[in-house]
């Protein structure tokens, strides 16, 4: 029994070196409130670079789109710029080629002569010299035939003549399938109403004083109208007087009266006609 409590004293400095090493046990202890403390602080200190890194990414994913947008807008500039430059530049192209096909009708057109049946050009163009040298004779003769003896039908069927020859002009120059679509078509259909207008009174101003007075359907309309574009309807004008001159001036030799003419002006297009320079 004595052994006994010797060995519990054996063993109680083996329980005491428990004891004395309390001092790093309690710290042991006091552990969990270090390790939560340590874990808090760097839970903070890693949540405030992540709290700094995020405005600092959305700050440069903002610059990186606006760098971008300023990079596309003047790409997209030049790309909504591009159709609009190429158009304007088809139109140039196609301005430029309209005045030149112009000035090509232009020069075929003074170079048409009206054909007296039978008679050379040159012949022709001396019997219409004669009759505007001898106007004072002729006046009232043309006046009367143009005004008072041909009907709207034959006075159509006159112009007519110019009309088909001129077509001719625009088909060989142009090179169009649809000739009705030319603008300039369309202005020489002006002038021939215009010439027909109150039962050819139109065409007959043209004699007179007042022959500028048809171009009065140009500068009433908001329609723009080139200085080439206007000689060649002075041009067809023209035309159309000394076309008539000399249908008037055939059928006073046929008939011996003016009133002789009107069964001829049913086949005007084998009877009369322009000599067509070149086509």
């Amino acid at each position: 029994m004595n052994w006994k409590p010797s060995i519990k004293n054996t063993k109680s400095p083996s329980y005491s070196s428990p004891t004395s090493s309390t001092g790093p046990i309690r710290r042991s202890v006091s552990c969990p409130r270090s390790i939560s403390i340590l874990t808090m602080q760097s839970q903070a200190a890693e949540q405030r670079p992540f709290s700094a890194k995020a405005p600092l990414q959305i700050q440069r994913a903002s610059s990186v789109n606006r760098s971008h947008s300023l990079n596309r807008s003047p790409s997209s500039a030049r790309v909504s710029q591009t159709p609009s430059l190429s158009e304007s530049l088809m139109q140039q192209k196609t301005k430029e080629q309209e005045v030149a096909l112009t000035k090509e009708t232009l020069l075929m057109i003074n170079d048409m002569r009206m054909k007296f049946p039978g008679k050379t050009d040159e012949e022709s163009e001396l019997i219409i010299e004669d009759i505007m040298d001898n106007w004072k004779y002729h006046k009232t003769k043309v006046a009367s035939y143009w005004l008072v003896k041909l009907d709207s039908v034959k006075q159509r069927k006159v112009l007519d003549i110019v009309k088909t020859s001129v077509r001719a002009v625009l088909q060989h120059v142009w090179k169009a399938p649809d000739i009705e679509n030319l603008h300039l078509y369309r202005l020489f259909n002006r002038v021939f109403n215009r010439l027909l207008w109150s039962h050819g009174q139109g065409l007959w101003n043209c004699f007179c004083n007042s022959g500028s007075s048809w171009e009065t359907i140009f500068s009433k309309s908001t329609e723009v109208v080139t200085p080439e574009q206007l000689q060649c309807c002075q041009q067809i004008v023209q035309l159309c007087k000394h076309c008539l001159l000399v249908v008037y001036k055939y059928s006073s030799d046929s008939r011996g009266s003016p009133t002789g003419i009107s069964p001829y002006l049913d086949d005007t297009r084998y009877t009369f006609q322009y000599s067509l320079p070149n086509l």
